[in-house]
């Protein structure tokens, strides 16, 4: 494999490709959206609204800006969405703007921004907020990713969009076919629930399922597909254990009106990112599932056999960084962000393929 450096960046989150070879990259802590090239000039994109970044007594904060992606239809309509966490006087939550993208002028622009999602409560926590989201393939409705805030409790209450992954359309209503709608005890925003801190969402460019991987407690990372009104178990199941080494839950698989998970993965990875390999560039993976790694730091391939992980590989793990999103190109490379304060934008191909014009090139 060829490992290019596109561009450094300050601990970016989310990346989003452009139609037209550029792309848009989020800044957790700096609360920043970057256009880029790949020969690696970067420009702020102006526009984004003010974002929580909590700063505790340890400096621990896993809130900023989150993911960035574009509509289905931005060759069309230039939006931008973005997701965060949202400032109130109750903390922060995580949300979901939009806005369209202008290049007219000495800098790119966001305009006409407006916040299309923001959860019912808000709370001062600095942890667990989700952030991941993902077009549907044929309704283009948004499916958000929200962790539970690092309190248990709020996985398992159908009326709490914590802990729980939430579905709008594209303007932020909600759709009439969500599975609680009409239920008094559940959020109409509400998808499915039992998800402890998801930071990977895609859907199977085949069959249209949606998956998931989700951050375990101490070990338990697992991987899920996720359907409409399921119930994914967190803190009931769950193959972790508490920090401090306490059980958790009832077990790994089996308990009573939750879902299983398809896959968990024997060694901590927490994962962040996911992406199916469509390309031709590396024909055998095709189908395969690409997982960001933090704790792995490494890029792991999973490869499907029905609802069966049949393979699993840990990828560019002589890089020694945490990657934080991936995605895959036209040309069918494979594109990683690395979550560090002198953060890269790396582009995978096959050893024998040219480059482009990026800063730095390493085979491995």
């Amino acid at each position: 494999m060829q490992v290019e450096r596109i561009a450094g960046v300050a601990h970016p989150w989310g990346l989003a490709l452009m139609p037209d070879g550029r792309f848009l990259v989020s800044e957790r802590n700096d609360a920043r959206i970057q256009l880029g090239t790949r020969d690696g000039k970067m420009v702020q994109v102006e526009g984004v609204p003010p974002v929580f970044r909590y700063k505790g007594p340890t400096g621990r904060s896993q809130a900023g800006l989150f993911h960035v992606a574009l509509h289905p239809d931005f060759a069309d309509n230039r939006l931008v969405y973005f997701s965060f966490s949202q400032p109130s006087e109750e903390g922060a939550g995580t949300a979901i703007a939009r806005g369209r993208l202008v290049e007219t002028g000495d800098k790119p622009r966001l305009e006409n921004v407006e916040v299309i999602f923001t959860p019912k409560a808000h709370d001062s926590s600095g942890l667990h907020f989700g952030g991941r989201f993902v077009f549907h393939p044929q309704d283009k409705s948004i499916i958000l990713s929200i962790g539970e805030r690092r309190n248990i409790s709020r996985a398992q209450k159908r009326d709490d969009e914590a802990g729980a992954f939430i579905r709008m359309m594209d303007d932020g209503a909600v759709p009439n076919d969500n599975p609680f709608i009409g239920q008094p005890d559940a959020a109409p925003t509400l998808f499915a629930l039992g998800n402890r801190n998801s930071h990977g969402l895609a859907f199977h460019p085949e069959t249209g399922q949606l998956w998931a991987n989700d951050h375990g407690p101490k070990g338990g990372d697992e991987i899920n597909r996720i359907e409409a009104g399921k119930n994914y178990g967190w803190p009931f199941q769950t193959a972790g254990v508490d920090y401090s080494g306490a059980p958790i839950g009832k077990g790994a698989r089996g308990v009573e009106d939750m879902a299983d998970p398809v896959h968990v993965f024997e060694r901590t990875v927490a994962p962040s990112g996911l992406a199916f390999y469509t390309g031709d560039m590396f024909p055998e993976w095709r189908g395969h599932m690409l997982h960001g790694g933090l704790a792995a730091r490494a890029l792991v391939r999973t490869a499907l056999d029905g609802d069966t992980v049949s393979e699993e590989e840990w990828m560019l793990r002589d890089l020694d960084r945490r990657i934080r999103d991936v995605q895959v190109d036209r040309d069918g490379a494979i594109w990683v962000v690395t979550e560090h304060e002198d953060g890269e934008i790396l582009r995978i191909t096959r050893a024998d393929t040219p480059t482009g014009s990026g800063s730095a090139d390493r085979r491995r």
